[in-house]
């Protein structure tokens, strides 16, 4: 028997007959006669003939080998079989010259062939380094593997040799802000030698991973950070020669770990940290909140801020409520204030003149607590969706509003400047503009700060917090930065043989203990915008580990998204995190050392920071017991869990996005050349098991929006798995959401879908309902509530008829069977290429004016013309990495 085979670009590698058991069965599964032991029995064919076609020793090419395949259906009577996988093939052909336009290579490698198109798209136009004129220059591999490496670097500063042990129970953050170290004991601080990064580009490694000239400046910079802290034990000099020793080669399994990670798509960190490591920026979080102060000075200051984070890929949130009201008297000068809205739309104007690196554009969330004397103009601020239009506002409902609520009281709107009562509003009027506002033009959203503060571990010595990101899921302080990173719990099904799906939980812990220290690499490799924000977030440390693929686990392992069962697999799978991730953070605290703000936190009382920790009878681990080991051996990061939009992540990795329910099971793309159906591909496989999946079947679902519940020969128990945003009642919608709280520390970016139909009483019982329930804040998108339109899933808007341009065109597909993502159908005698399926890596020419810089109300994708959805509270695009604020 033949041990190796060689690939299409001259490699030789290990042969392994599971692939060809896999083709055949996929082969088998798509003419609807799956039968996994015909492709176990058939694969064995196939390799006796290729034994004794070869000569000894010989190694049969990959083309060689399906030759082979085919002759075996063919000669063995399973002709069906056979044409679908000569199909394969021939789709197999397509993609990869597909993948070589996209990726601008001549041949594409092992990296790339894990992931579909759409992905590497994303990489093309968002991530790959390129050349001046715009043409890729960096790999998918070489992409991975710098981020990889970036990450890793941290942990050459915790090694033995280095790190003094002393100091680990008593890390310290960075003084660089003021520019003075206090002593506090330690190893003495060396001086740093002058370095020149790019002359010693690739002269160091790290194993057989090079380090380019950003890497080598994370070095210094770290370096110089440990130093001013007392916590290394030897010259810079010293690093540089153990490193030139190959003394940390024994890193280089952390950052393979890392590498795999990614390139498995199980993992990925936030977009800032994939574009910047290893590259120009070097800024790797995603979510900031900036103070303001009553004071022309302080809003300069933090306009200024803003922008500078901007450019570096993250977005801000901030609570204007400290600046006085319009036309408050200004002692200074005499005149009268103009109000926070003004200045939040000078904070506007500016976003829209800032591109993000090229990145992405910048993304605001605007707050003003509920007791501030412009409550009601704030409310009114995006009216119709007018205005502040890169912005998200939220109103802050103050503990006070809801004692005024329930008993029908007026409340009180106090002045910033002294907390003294200057006017009385209804509270019951006021929620009612909020919500009908919500109903209208799908904000302001509200946030609860009683909630928000409740498991707040800083509370007692740093005060509530106020503010969040522009998608509100994470919780910080003004100046305090978050680096997010998103699991795909979808990657850990197990489908072997062709049996009854299983979720691997054992591989999911020891990836999610992986993916936490990856996450804390962040925080120490980050260079940081701002020195008053690297201090800030040295000190607390949050991290924002989240899930995302959700939607497309529980469809697999066939249970639904909004009943019972659904919740408690949703809180399961979200206390299973969160645990784990605790246990990693502590494991870190003990080799690394504790947040620096333990002793500022409620750990220390053996607290722990989200609702769940209360619930003693929905506990599936020792919290209690876990508690009291981390009051012992302190945290390293004083948040682990958060759930963050994923947006471009979920693409890269090819599931749903984060925790939504599935939007539209097909949707449709519409361009010169024909038209091109989206399918989901858990959705896809089932029906091919079922027996139903055909171009009838795609074309009705587009017709009924994305829906299968008007389809009347799906039967109704797959009807129940295959829910979508719309199919789901809002109140379910929020139930999901309050049980996915319950183990998040921080909070949860969820859109809460509701149908156009849907009256303010009903918006204003989801807001109700989600404070009840402990929800931290809440958003909802009532269908068709903007005056143009975001998306019509499916197929044309209104439609209800809809016929394809030729009602007899055949679909034919172009998808990856290799790679989990969209499975694609185009209608035959489409052009497919890069521009009939708007593939081209880079933005449209017209981009600017169809909404990069000044948005308006947008149906479809600037980029690629593909109509936008609303998921995660936000605008974004189903087919690319498009999104107002992702």
């Amino acid at each position: 028997m033949f041990k190796k085979i060689q690939k299409r670009n001259g490699q030789i590698v290990p042969f392994k007959a599971e692939k060809i058991i896999n083709a055949i069965y996929k082969a088998s599964l798509a003419v609807g006669e799956a039968d996994w032991h015909l492709a176990e029995t058939l694969s064995k064919e196939v390799a006796s003939r290729l034994a004794k076609k070869l000569k000894k020793g010989g190694i049969p090419a990959v083309e060689e080998i399906q030759d082979v395949v085919e002759q075996v259906l063919i000669d063995t009577a399973h002709a069906k079989i056979a044409k679908a996988y000569i199909l394969y093939r021939q789709h197999r052909a397509e993609i990869r010259l597909e993948k070589q336009q996209v990726l601008n290579k001549s041949e594409i490698d092992e990296v790339d062939k894990k992931f579909d198109l759409n992905a590497l798209r994303v990489m093309a136009a968002r991530y790959l380094k390129k050349a001046e004129d715009g043409s890729i220059i960096e790999s998918p591999k070489e992409l991975f593997s710098r981020v990889a490496t970036h990450v890793a670097i941290p942990s050459l500063f915790y090694d033995s040799k280095i790190y003094p042990v002393r100091n680990r129970t008593q890390t310290q953050a960075s003084a660089i802000s003021n520019g003075v170290y206090q002593k506090r004991g330690g190893s003495k601080e060396h001086k740093l030698e002058d370095f020149d990064y790019i002359k010693n580009e690739n002269k160091y490694s790290i194993g057989k991973y090079k380090l380019n000239q950003f890497h080598l400046e994370a070095i210094h910079r770290i370096y110089k950070r440990f130093s001013q802290n007392r916590q290394i034990k030897i010259s810079f000099s010293g690093f540089l020669g153990l490193l030139k020793k190959g003394y940390f080669d024994k890193y280089e399994s952390e950052i393979n770990t890392y590498f795999d990670l990614m390139v498995s798509r199980k993992f990925f960190p936030n977009t800032p940290a994939i574009a910047n490591f290893g590259n120009y920026l070097g800024q790797g979080s995603a979510c900031f909140t900036l103070g303001i102060e009553d004071s022309i000075d302080s809003i300069m200051d933090t306009l200024k801020a803003a922008a500078v984070i901007f450019k570096s890929g993250g977005g801000c949130g901030y609570n204007f409520s400290k600046l006085r009201p319009e036309g408050d008297f200004v002692k200074t000068t005499g005149g009268v204030a103009s109000g926070p809205i003004s200045f939040m739309s000078m904070f506007d104007n500016m976003t829209a003149v800032i591109k993000q690196g090229g990145i992405r554009r910048g993304a605001n969330m605007g707050i003003l607590n509920s007791n501030h004397p412009d409550i009601e103009k704030f409310v009114h601020a995006k009216e119709g969706n007018k205005g502040l239009k890169n912005f998200n506002i939220s109103v802050m409902l103050m503990p006070d509003f809801w004692e005024a609520y329930k008993d029908g009281k007026p409340y009180n709107l106090v002045s910033p400047k002294n907390g003294k009562e200057i006017a009385q509003i209804d509270a019951q009027k006021l929620f009612d503009l909020i919500v009908y506002q919500a109903w209208e033009s799908a904000e302001p959203g509200v946030l609860f700060h009683d909630r928000i503060n409740e498991f707040n571990p800083f509370l007692k010595h740093l005060g509530p917090i106020d503010s969040t990101n522009p998608c509100s899921e994470v919780l910080l302080y003004p100046y305090e930065s978050c680096n997010l990173g998103s699991i795909n719990v979808w990657a850990y099904i197990k489908k072997n043989n062709g049996k009854k799906a299983y979720f691997d939980w054992q591989k999911f812990e020891e990836d999610i203990k992986i993916a936490t220290r990856f996450l804390d690499g962040v925080i120490d490799a980050n260079k940081y915008p701002m020195p008053e924000i690297e201090e800030m977030t040295l000190n607390t440390r949050k991290l924002g580990f989240g899930i995302m693929g959700l939607a497309d686990l529980m469809i697999d392992l066939e249970i639904p998204y909004n009943n019972q069962a659904g919740f408690d697999f949703m809180e399961k799978i979200m206390e299973f995190v969160n645990y784990h991730t605790k246990v990693a953070s502590m494991e870190l605290a003990k080799e690394r050392g504790k947040m620096p703000y333990f002793d500022k936190s409620f750990y220390k009382e053996g607290k722990l920071p989200f609702a769940g920790f209360k619930d003693k009878k929905s506990w599936h681990f020792d919290w209690l017991a876990l508690a009291k080991k981390i009051k012992k051996n302190g945290i390293r990061n004083g948040f682990t869990t958060v759930v963050a939009p994923t947006g471009s992540l979920s693409m890269l990795a090819g599931c749903s996005s984060g925790i939504e329910p599935i939007y539209s099971l097909v949707f449709e793309k519409s361009v010169a050349v024909g038209n091109f159906y989206y399918v989901d591909p858990v959705f896809e496989e089932k029906m091919y098991k079922e027996g139903l999946m055909d171009e009838a079947l795609i074309k009705d679902i587009a017709t009924y929006g994305g829906s299968v519940q008007a389809v009347n020969y799906i039967p109704p128990k797959l009807k129940k798995i295959f829910v979508t945003a719309m199919d789901i009642s809002p109140r379910d919608h929020v139930k999901a959401l309050a049980v996915l709280q319950k183990w998040v520390d921080a909070s949860i970016s969820k859109t809460n879908n509701m149908p156009s139909d849907a009256t303010v009483d009903d918006v204003k019982e989801i807001y109700l309902l989600a404070y009840k329930l402990g929800c931290k804040g809440v958003a909802i998108y009532r269908d068709k509530s903007l005056q143009s339109q975001v998306l019509i899933a499916g197929s044309k808007k209104g439609d209800k008829k809809h016929e394809p341009k030729d009602k007899d065109a055949k679909l034919i597909p172009l998808r990856d069977e290799k790679v989990k993502g969209l499975s694609i159908y185009h209608e035959a005698g489409t052009k497919v290429g890069l521009d009939g399926l708007g593939l081209s890596p880079a933005p449209d020419k017209n981009s600017e004016e169809n909404g990069f810089s000044a948005p308006k109300q947008l149906t479809h994708c600037p980029s690629c013309k593909t109509k936008l959805v609303v998921q995660e509270g936000c605008r974004k695009c189903p087919s690319c990495e498009w999104g107002l604020c992702s």
